[in-house]
Formats: structure tokens, sequence, C-alpha cells
């Protein structure tokens, strides 16, 4: 099937006006000039998306797609104030009110383009649920709160996936230790080393608040209650919580998310050691933390993508409104820049360029075309107009998953279980 649009953005190529995508099954096998591959693939059913600019399916680098229910459930808070409020909202949920969230996160991430994540699970249905919904990516299982020699039992509850569970090609299944504040060193170690160990990726929030600075840096300020119940083992360091990652040898290879507190040491530290950062910057101003200054971090050769965080701490799934929030933060970021973050760039710092990020032959025919008037420079009129509003399809490993804008499959149980689980959330922080 050949797909075409007025401009293709192959990201890992210049502009293409008049573009077209062959697409073979699940993988693209074809990208050029639209009269080219018409003419040498005379056969080929043909698709023409006129008005509309053709990119990757975006990559929304870091989600907690299980919290989607929660949207203004706790409002913008400092971040240490707004952390036991959303452990407060989540107490009356259960299993099941997590899967049903993951899938209405899983739908607006599809909505706004997004065939990609680099997302935070709780456990094997909710992936399950998000892959079925259409979503590819890394789902990262969290492992906090416990002593070192928890988790191979942590990991068996919570179904972590032996080498014989099939997701499909377009999942890969990864650990992450969360952060400094709720694990302690021998955790953080341990999860790093059993991440390389099973060839996995791994993430770890990181150097995100004041608070978590104070707490490594001190041993002091508002999170040192949380990490003296969770993070067994830890003492103040002196130090910076990128350097404490690096010298605990746990930053090596390691997916680095939010970064808003660092130095230019750290930096250096994040291009020789990890694996990619990944930045939030509506989420980041949601919960009082400033945005990270993501040039410096290019400019080290560190693969830098970009997230929305959780509906909880955002105001919605969009990424390109997280581009625009990123633009205007810092306006020394060129369009270019902006949509290599938000496609490619995603893809590195979370290891999956192998598979997506890019229009190239033998990646996943993922596309997202978006219905703006381009003009003369397609890169601007996506970053300035892209994302939910103007999504006008979505194609994830060859199946259309959004047409004329609205998902072809939604899931109506799981939206009403979603709400309901919603409101019992409000409920409990009424009642707390």
């Amino acid at each position: 099937m050949l797909v075409s649009a007025d401009w293709i953005l192959p990201i890992a190529a210049p502009p293409l006006r008049e573009g077209a995508v062959l697409v073979t099954g699940e993988r693209i096998t074809a990208v050029g000039p639209l009269a080219d591959l018409r003419a040498a693939y005379p056969a080929e059913p043909h698709e023409h998306f006129a008005g509309c600019v053709m990119t990757p399916g975006l990559v929304n680098a870091h989600t907690h797609l299980t919290l989607s229910a929660l949207a203004n459930v706790v409002g913008p808070l400092p971040f240490a104030q707004w952390l036991p409020r959303l452990v407060t909202a989540l107490k009356p949920w259960d299993i099941a009110d997590h899967e049903a969230s993951g899938v209405i996160g899983a739908e607006e991430c599809l909505s706004s383009g997004v065939t990609v994540v680099g997302d935070i699970a709780y456990g094997a249905a909710e992936v399950a649920r998000a892959s079925a919904a259409g979503l590819g990516g890394v789902y990262y299982w969290e492992l906090l709160g416990m002593h070192a020699e928890q988790i191979d039992a942590a990991l068996l509850d919570l179904r972590f996936p032996t080498p014989s569970t099939k997701y499909g090609s377009r999942v890969v299944c990864g650990l992450s230790p969360h952060s400094p504040y709720t694990s302690g060193p021998a955790l953080l170690r341990a999860v790093h080393d059993l991440a390389a160990k099973l060839g996995v990726p791994s993430a770890v929030h990181l150097a995100e608040s004041h608070a978590e600075l104070e707490l490594v840096r001190d041993g002091t300020g508002p999170l040192a209650t949380t990490a003296a119940r969770t993070a067994f083992g830890f003492t103040p360091t002196g130090t910076t919580s990128v350097a404490y990652l690096a010298a605990l040898g746990a930053l090596k290879g390691t997916t680095a998310v939010h970064l808003c507190y660092i130095t230019p040491d750290d930096i250096e530290l994040l291009a020789a050691q990890a694996r990619g950062a990944v930045t939030c910057p509506r989420s980041n101003h949601y919960l009082g933390n400033p945005p990270p200054a993501i040039g410096p971090l290019l400019a080290a050769g560190v693969a830098v993508g970009i997230g929305t965080d959780s509906s909880a701490s955002n105001h919605d799934l969009d990424l390109m409104a997280e581009v625009r929030a990123l633009r205007a933060a810092e306006n020394s970021l060129t369009s270019t820049q902006l949509l290599q973050i938000a496609t490619r760039g995603g893809a590195l710092s979370i290891g999956v360029d192998d598979r997506y990020g890019s229009l190239t032959p033998g990646l996943f025919a993922d596309l997202a075309l978006f219905r703006i008037e381009a003009g003369a420079d397609p890169e601007a009129a996506v970053v300035e107009l892209g994302g939910r509003g103007s999504t006008d399809a979505v194609m994830g490993a060859g199946v259309w998953l959004v047409r004329d804008g609205e998902l072809l499959a939604r899931d109506a149980t799981a939206g009403d279980r979603a709400a309901d689980a919603r409101g019992r959330s409000l409920d409990a922080l009424r009642s707390a």
C-alpha cells in the first residue's frame, strides 16, 4: 500500500514534498517521491492525504499510562506536596482500575499521533492491554520501596515476562527502580545490573525536584521521610543525583528522566554513560520544577526524547503540546531539533530506534498524518499546529488506528471503569 501526503517528514532525511511511503505488512519498504514510487509499484493500492503532513508515529518517551484516569484529580503543587496526595488518590484502586486507566491513556496517545511510549508499568495485564490498543515501545516494570533480595519475588508477582512470554515484536520489556528517594543504593544497583544481565532497557526518574537534590546532597528536605521509609540504606552523598547514580554504577546504559537539576559535570556523565535523557516540560511546570536546558544535552551528544509523564501531573497526553512547551522554554531549539526529539530522539533515548522514530525502510509502518497547512516549512508547521486537534490519521505496524481524527476502536468498558476509579480517588482525597 502506498500512503502519500503533501509533505512527508522522514526525520532521517530532509522533508519531501509530495512524498510517499510504501507499506508492506507491518513494515515500511520504501520512502520517496510519490511519482517515483507510483511508477515503481503501479499495482499497489494508493491513498493520498491532501492537506496533510506525514511524520513517523510520535514517541512519547515517558508516560505513566495507568494514571490516566487521575486527570485533574490532584492539582498543580510542588512535587513533595503532590506526591502524598497522589498516593492517597491511588489507595482505592485495584489492578482492574489500573488496567482500565492504562487503556484510556493509550487511546489518548494514539489520538494525538503517538504510537510509541516509554511507559512505567506495574504489571503484565496493563502492558498487554496497551499493546493491544496499538502502542509499541518500552514498558518498564517498576520496583521501589523494597530490599534488593526481594526483586525476584516482586517480578514474579508482577508477572515480568519470561523468555517465552509473547507481547509481539512491538513491545520491549524493561526495568525501573523509580528514583533515588524511593530506592536505596543496593536496589538501584541491583535493578540496573539485572537489566544489563537480561539485556533489557532500564530507566530512572532522576534530578526531578529540588527536594530530591536536598535529599541526595544533604539528607534533608521534604523527601527525607519518604526515603527513610522506602530507600533502604540511603545516606547523603554530598553530590547531585546524577553523580550519585554514576558512583553506584547504575547510570551506564540507563534512560534518565526529568533532569531538572543538573550541572555541567552531570551533563558530561550523562553523555558518557546514559542511554539517553527524557524531558517532560509541562509536567515539570505542573509540579513546580524548572525545565532542564536541552541545548547543552544535545550539544554533548546525549540522545534526548520528550514525554508527557502522566495525566495526574499534566493537563493531557498531547505530545506536540509538550514540544511547544519545550520551544517556549528554550527558543534556541529549531523546528528540526524539536521534531527529532519527538520522534527519532525519543526512540534513541529509550533504545528502540531500530524499530521506530523515522520513516525508514525496515522500521515499523508507524505513521501520523496531521491536517495542517504546511506552506514551505512543514517542520515549523507541525511544531506549531500538530497534535490532538489536527491529527487526521494514525497507523501502527501497517494498521490504521485513527481515521478522520477518530479512533477506529475505543474500549467503552475501560472508559466506564476508569471514570468510576477517578470518582473513588476524588472521594479518598476529600476524606483524607
